[in-house]
C-alpha cells in the first residue's frame, strides 16, 4: 500500500489490524541486526510495517535517535532512502557497521577472504607498540580485560585498522565493539539459583567490574563475529544503489533543509530507562571518546531519574524534538513514534505523544505493545508496555 497515498482514515484501519506485540518475533538472528548488542533496541517488525504502509520506495526514511539502526536497515532493505541520526557515538559505529553490510559488495569479498586467513594473517599483527592508532591504550581497560585477553584484542585492532576500504572498517569496528563487550564477561558469575549468570549490559552501564579478570580468547570470539557476519552478508538483498546518510547529530540542534524527509520512524528515549553512554563504555574507552560530553545530552538518562527536575527536563526536550521533526517532514506526511510506559513517571508516554500532536495531527489513539526490549530485569515483575502512535503533518 503506497502510503503517500493513503488517507489518515485508511491508515487507521490499517494499524487496528495489526497485533502489535507481534508474537515471537524477536530480533532476527539471520540478519545485520543481531552483529551488536545495543540496550533499548525494539524489534524490526515495526519499522518493518511501518515503512511498508506509510511510505513508497525512493521515499528518505528519516530515524533522529537511531539507537543501533533498526529503522535505517529495513528502510534500506524496502529500498527507501535513508537518513539516520544520534548523539551516542556507539549508535553511529553500530549503525555504519550495519548499513556497510548491507551497500557496499566490497565488504562480503572483504569478508571472505578475513574469515578464510584471519588466523593466518593475524600473528602479523602481533608486534609492540600501537603504531599511529591511540585506540585500546586507555589505562581503564586493564580493569575490565585480562592482560592476555587485552593483548589479543590490541592485535585485533590493528588488523583492522589496516583496512584501505572504509565500508569493511565500519563492519569491523562493529564487531570489534561487540567483542570487547563479550571479553568483559564475568565469565562464572551465578544467579541466587546457581545458574550461569547471563551478562547483561546493565553491569557495564553501573560500572560493576569482574572480581577477578577472566581470560577470553578474544580472537577466536572476533572471529565467530567474522564468520556469522559472512553468512549474514551472503543472506542480504542487494541494496548497493540505496543512498544512506548516517550522522551524529543532536536532533535539537540539527541544522538540515525543513520539508525535506517522507517518514519518521522513530523511538525516542525512555525516560530513567537506560544510559546509552554508560552501557557502551567500554567501546568508549577503547577509542578514546569522551564519554561525559556524550552524557551529558542525552536526553532522559538513567542517572538522572531520581532529579527533582528530571521529568521537566526530559520533556523540554521531547519538545524541541518533537518541533525539529514536524519541520523536516514534507507536508501531508506521516511520523511513527513508539515509546515506552514509564512506572517511575506515570503518564510520561502520554506526555510525550501530546507533544508530538502540538506539531502533526494523531491519526489513531496509541497503540499498546508489550515491550520486547532489552533492558534492566525488572525486579517488580510486571508487564512493561509500549505506545505506538502516528502523526500527520
Amino acid at each position: 500500500m503506497p502510503g503517500t497515498k493513503l488517507a489518515p482514515r485508511e491508515v487507521h484501519a490499517a494499524l487496528n489490524c495489526v497485533n502489535w506485540d507481534f508474537p515471537g518475533a524477536t530480533t532476527l538472528e539471520s540478519t545485520v541486526h543481531s552483529l551488536h548488542r545495543f540496550p533499548g533496541n525494539f524489534i524490526p517488525q515495526i519499522p518493518s510495517y511501518l515503512i511498508q504502509l506509510l511510505s513508497e520506495q525512493g521515499d528518505l526514511v528519516f530515524d533522529p535517535f537511531c539507537g543501533s539502526g533498526t529503522t535505517g536497515v529495513e528502510a534500506a532493505i524496502l529500498g527507501r532512502r535513508v537518513w539516520q541520526t544520534d548523539a551516542n557515538r556507539v549508535s553511529i559505529l553500530v549503525t555504519e557497521g550495519k548499513i556497510a553490510t548491507l551497500i557496499d559488495p566490497i565488504v562480503r569479498d572483504d569478508l571472505t577472504r578475513l574469515v578464510q586467513e584471519f588466523f593466518w594473517i593475524l600473528p602479523t599483527y602481533r608486534t609492540q607498540g600501537t603504531g599511529k592508532s591511540r585506540d585500546g591504550i586507555n589505562p581503564e581497560l586493564t580493569k575490565w580485560f585480562h592482560p592476555d585477553t587485552l593483548a589479543q584484542l590490541q592485535t585485533i585492532w590493528r588488523l583492522i585498522s589496516s583496512s584501505t576500504n572504509a565500508a569493511t572498517n565500519a563492519l569491523l569496528a562493529m564487531l570489534f565493539s561487540d567483542t570487547l563487550f563479550a571479553c568483559a564477561s564475568t565469565g562464572q558469575a551465578l544467579t541466587s539459583g546457581g545458574k550461569p549468570r547471563r551478562h547483561h549490559w546493565g553491569w557495564i552501564a553501573d560500572n560493576v567490574r569482574p572480581n577477578r579478570l577472566n581470560w577470553h580468547n578474544a580472537e577466536r570470539l572476533f572471529h565467530e563475529r567474522l564468520i556469522r557476519a559472512f553468512k549474514i552478508a551472503l543472506t542480504q538483498p542487494n541494496v548497493s544503489k540505496i543512498e544512506a546518510k548516517i550522522e551524529r547529530q543532536d536532533i535539537r540542534s540539527l541544522a538540515a533543509p525543513a520539508s525535506t524527509v517522507d517518514l519518521v520512524v522513530t523511538s525516542p528515549p525512555y525516560l530513567g530507562m537506560i544510559d546509552y553512554a554508560l552501557a557502551n563504555r567500554l567501546t568508549y574507552l577503547w577509542f578514546n571518546w569522551p564519554m561525559d560530553e556524550d552524557r551529558e545530552v542525552e536526553i532522559g538518562a538513567r542517572y538522572r531519574r531520581n532529579r527533582a527536575s528530571a521529568d521537566i527536563t526530559y520533556l523540554e526536550s521531547i519538545d524541541i524534538a518533537a518541533q525539529k521533526i514536524s519541520e523536516l517532514l514534507k507536508e501531508k506526511r506521516y511520523c511513527a513514534v513508539v515509546i515506552g510506559a514509564s512506572r517511575k513517571f506515570p503518564g510520561m508516554a502520554e506526555k510525550v505523544l501530546n507533544l508530538f500532536g502540538q506539531y502533526m495531527t494523531p491519526i489513531n489513539e496509541p497503540l499498546k505493545r508489550s515491550s520486547s526490549r532489552r533492558r534492566v530485569s525488572d525486579r517488580k515483575g510486571s508487564q512493561f508496555q509500549e505506545l505506538v502512535s502516528i502523526f500527520r503533518k
